[in-house]
């Protein structure tokens, strides 16, 4: 059994792990899903959050607790690698899903600019708020769940939020004293159209010692590929242990 902290991506709140917490559950581990400032129902403006705050929310819920396991989706991948470099006593592994994997000094635009697919890049408009985007759900289904139902696709469209721009722009920086020794394993989701299998591949190749993982899914296999996910997520975890 492990603890485990499930860190969501862009756009995104603890919600978006709400099929994957059960199948974890029944695997026997102790799962906790997280909201990171700035997103959901937390009231931070979105002009004051950024990586480091994001960071700083993971590393407080680490440090009370034993040392556990961090999945990150997506930008969440940013956010664990971020995290680890502050605590990396208190993180057992990290895991990354369909993620952002970044090296010193790189921050999530500076990633998605290197694949050639638009990506979610369609679909974002301007927030409401100073600071922030939002997403249309028009556009955003066919590229962040395409392999989801249309009753799994409706769900997830209303649990997207606001996401703050700064926690897209600011760099992760990383260093192999502490982000370095914490083990990594990587899970690429073959039909992803939002962080495309391509870029997924130059971030491990960038990333060698990072063990890997195929999963036949889009871009939220949490949502569309609960149970294959869980499997695999258990099997990394022993693997480590």
């Amino acid at each position: 059994m492990a603890r485990i902290i499930l860190v969501h991506g862009a756009w995104s709140c603890a919600a978006a792990w709400d099929s994957l917490v059960p199948a974890l559950r029944r695997a026997g581990h102790d799962v906790h899903a997280v909201t990171l400032p700035g997103h959901g129902d937390d009231p931070t403006p979105p002009d004051q959050v950024g990586l480091s705050e994001y960071a700083a929310h993971v590393a407080d819920v680490l440090r009370a607790g034993d040392a556990a396991v961090l999945i990150g989706h997506s930008m969440g991948g940013m956010v664990i690698s971020a995290a680890a470099e502050l605590v990396p006593d208190k993180v057992r592994q990290l895991i990354y899903v369909a993620a952002f994997l970044p090296r010193d000094g790189q921050s999530l635009v500076d990633l998605i600019k290197q694949q050639e697919a638009p990506g979610i890049m369609p679909a974002v408009r301007r927030g409401p708020e100073k600071g922030a985007t939002t997403l249309d759900p028009d556009k955003a289904a066919e590229v962040l769940f395409p392999d989801a139902t249309p009753q799994q696709q409706a769900r997830a469209l209303a649990q997207l939020t606001r996401q703050p721009n700064r926690g897209q722009t600011e760099p992760a920086r990383l260093t192999e004293a502490r982000f370095g020794t914490v083990p990594r394993s990587y899970v690429i989701c073959t039909q992803d159209r939002t962080v495309t299998p391509a870029l997924q591949r130059a971030m491990l190749a960038a990333s060698p010692e990072t063990d890997m993982r195929a999963l036949d899914s889009g871009h939220f296999p949490q949502l569309s590929a609960p149970a294959a996910l869980a499997e695999i997520l258990s099997d990394l975890i022993e693997e480590k242990t």
